[in-house]
């Protein structure tokens, strides 16, 4: 990755549709979810976060949901949604996983009990359409206070959604190590495979960040020569002084007037 270049933070929406499947009990399930496309099983198990963006932890997936809610089977409710908080690295991986969840019960077991027609269980599919927010980064300090500011999308998008279509580290993190800055990178990549929800993502990185940027000025502080302190304090002095007379003068200048 060319890191000589700014970072472009990137938004997303997604544009939902039916995928074709429905399901009515445990079985029907499992086969919707062994035909599932890739844009269906990240709408349904990855996509959830950004719906709830404020939420301090993950929200429910629609299949873990759906299980407890209306099968009223808890147990499988539970082992699906261990699977999607503990294999969503990559869709083979998150798919056997839901698989194996479903298929721990005997097939005569996921028949046995069978959802209302009318609350049967939906596939749907999300197609992801990238959002240029216009801000872009050239450092590590720029990219956190863009971080900041930026809306659920971009955080979503940068930390969940490109590592899961593009397994691996997050662009953005080895964008960040790639220009030295280790140690954000390694939050980055920490907060991303957290399984927190992003507002509470948000609050952790921006703190750790700007704790970490404190550590190391007062260990360079403290590291400095007896001289590089003076001239530091008197760097300081001057400019306070600077800005004073400019104060004045911008004064006078309005009496004058």
């Amino acid at each position: 990755m060319d890191v000589s270049g700014a970072f472009e933070l990137t938004s997303v929406v997604h544009l939902v549709r039916p995928a074709g499947d429905r399901a009515r009990d445990l079985e029907t399930l499992r086969a919707g979810v062994e035909r599932a496309g890739t844009d269906s099983l990240f709408y349904h198990a990855i996509q959830c976060p950004l719906r709830r963006p404020d939420s301090r932890e993950l929200p429910p997936d629609d299949l873990s949901a759906w299980v407890s809610g209306v099968l009223q089977d808890r147990e499988t409710a539970e082992r699906l949604s261990f699977a999607v908080q503990s294999h969503g690295g990559s869709e083979a991986e998150l798919r056997q996983a839901l698989l194996d969840a479903l298929e721990s019960v005997s097939e005569k077991e996921r028949r046995a009990r069978a959802a209302p027609a009318e609350s049967e269980f939906v596939f749907l599919a999300a197609e992801s359409v990238r959002v240029p927010v216009g801000v872009s980064a050239r450092g590590a300090d720029e990219l956190v206070e863009a971080l900041a500011a930026a809306d659920p999308g971009v955080w979503f998008y940068h930390l969940i959604e490109e590592p899961w279509y593009q397994p691996g580290t997050p662009p953005v993190a080895r964008w960040v190590r790639g220009l030295g800055e280790s140690r954000l990178a390694t939050l980055l990549e920490e907060e991303a495979r957290s399984g927190r929800g992003l507002e509470e993502m948000r609050r952790r990185l921006l703190r750790r960040w700007r704790q970490s940027r404190l550590h190391g000025r007062v260990a360079a502080a403290a590291a400095a020569t007896e001289n590089a302190r003076r001239e530091a304090g008197a760097a300081a002095v001057a400019g306070l002084v600077r800005r004073m007379t400019r104060s004045e003068k911008g004064d006078d200048a309005g009496r004058g007037a």
